[in-house]
């Protein structure tokens, strides 16, 4: 169109596929785009795209031209893609980085652009990556902060899955329960998890005798969340919903339960309550946390960073 008179010269339509890939161990991230040209009412055999891209908030995220190095010709039906290499350059700490785009059409020296990405345009905020050094302080890494990842317990730890996946179900919060309750969020102030597990897991806390020894206080949501029962205001593990694994040997053959005060007679723990702990086998316990922790690295989780948690509940 005539920017000045609004004169509209014609219409063109087409589709933009974009994909940016991170990497979890290397501070180099890389981005595919394919723009497909479906119809215009101009016909024209000098139709040219052009993208330009933006990494902006820091300038330490080197990047490349845009994705095609120079406008293209393109013609309807046709399509033209690349891509974009960027490089997080310091090595320490976090940066956060926003993306913007700027799409133009020319056709003859007449010519349009559609931006998206920045503040106040379509799509705003949304390509959003960043890159730091604080997990795993020995490599650089890059993730997409707007995705929240699940952390899914694994079957082996079967009784530590059924307590947690009991928990969600019964507390009303539903914590971690994609599509009931909302995400848990990183912990990472170590004298924080010490609190939070010196609180639900306190003297009140007795081993339960038919648990399979070594025996520990479970608890849910886990210690290193902001979702702690402590930091919702909970004084004593007391107050928080109780369980126990217990044991039953049959014919020389080992059987566990999970089970809690009131269930023979039909009772549900109270879902009021902000918090869960359960006697549990050490292996248990510490199998669930130890492919947390390692989650945790792989995702590259900083302070206050969501997940949701599966420990079989259907995902709504």
């Amino acid at each position: 169109m005539d920017t000045v008179t609004g004169m509209i010269f014609g219409k063109a339509y087409g589709t933009l596929e974009q994909e940016i890939d991170t990497q979890n161990s290397n501070p180099e991230f890389f981005e595919y785009m394919k723009f497909d040209l479906t119809s215009a009412d101009i016909t024209s055999s000098v139709m040219t795209v052009k993208v330009d891209a933006v990494c902006s908030l820091n300038a330490s995220c080197k990047q490349n031209a845009d994705p095609w190095n120079a406008p293209r010709p393109i013609t309807v039906g046709g399509s033209i893609d690349g891509g974009i290499t960027r490089l997080w350059t310091e090595n320490a700490g976090n940066k956060s980085f926003l993306i913007s785009y700027a799409l133009t059409v020319n056709i003859g020296g007449t010519y349009g652009t559609a931006r998206w990405g920045d503040a106040g345009e379509p799509s705003a905020g949304q390509y959003m990556v960043r890159c730091d050094k604080e997990i795993n302080g020995s490599t650089k890494g890059c993730v997409v902060p707007a995705f929240t990842p699940t952390f899914v317990v694994d079957q082996k730890y079967s009784q530590a899955r059924q307590f947690i996946g009991t928990v969600q179900a019964s507390m009303a919060t539903h914590p971690g329960w994609e599509g009931r309750g909302q995400p848990l969020h990183r912990e990472s102030d170590e004298s924080v998890v010490s609190k939070n597990r010196a609180v639900v897991c306190d003297s009140t806390f007795k081993p339960h005798t038919s648990t399979p020894p070594p025996v520990q206080c479970d608890e849910f949501p886990f210690a290193r969340t902001k979702e702690s029962g402590r930091q919702l205001g909970v004084t004593s593990g007391a107050s928080c919903q109780q369980y126990m694994v217990t044991s039953l040997t049959i014919e020389g053959k080992q059987y566990l339960s999970l089970t809690w005060p009131g269930l023979n007679q039909g009772q549900m723990p109270a879902a009021n309550a902000k918090c869960a702990r359960a006697s549990m086998p050490k292996n248990q316990n510490e199998g669930v946390g130890g492919d947390l922790g390692r989650r945790t690295v792989e995702w590259r989780l900083l302070e206050g960073d969501a997940y949701w948690v599966d420990a079989g509940q259907p995902v709504n």
